[in-house]
């Protein structure tokens, strides 16, 4: 398998999040549809910030908040942001194509542990992403449908 191969899978679920934020009003990225359910900004920025965690060294971001990184730290501190929809998901969307940027560019061993989860090759790692990418676009999803928008087919 390519490295390219391997990355298509993100890049799919990386346009299926771009389909879920489309018509979403930016009064609504920072809301929570519940108290205990994470608004599709907070979604965002957590799929975001992974990109940026995984693959780059280093990375600045508006997104970035260290609340982002696992529920239980975030559900209790919620994140707004001066940042509409759009700048949102091109946000996350920057932050993913230069995560497969340096990805394409260092082409490392897909069997190789990865340098930055010890018990993770970086194939798996790729595979995540996609996983992870999917899931939580899922979830923005059902934020949306819990706050009564009408969404793109998905």
């Amino acid at each position: 398998m390519t490295h390219e191969e391997a990355f298509a899978a993100v890049d799919s679920a990386i346009w299926e999040m771009g389909e879920a934020f489309g018509g979403l009003p930016d009064a609504d990225i920072w809301v929570r549809a519940h108290p205990r359910l994470l608004s599709v900004g907070e979604l965002a920025s957590h799929v975001g910030c992974a990109f940026g965690n995984y693959f780059l060294e280093e990375f600045e971001s508006p997104l970035r908040a260290e609340s982002t990184r696992y529920y239980p730290h975030s559900v209790d501190d919620p994140l707004v942001l001066d940042m509409g929809s759009e700048a949102v998901y091109g946000e996350v969307k920057r932050l993913y194509e230069l995560a497969k940027a340096r990805f394409l560019a260092d082409r490392p061993d897909l069997s190789a542990t990865s340098t930055v989860r010890d018990d993770w090759t970086w194939g798996y790692l790729v595979e995540y992403m996609a996983f992870h990418t999917a899931y939580h676009t899922g979830q923005m999803y059902s934020v949306r449908h819990m706050m009564g928008h009408e969404t793109p087919d998905n």
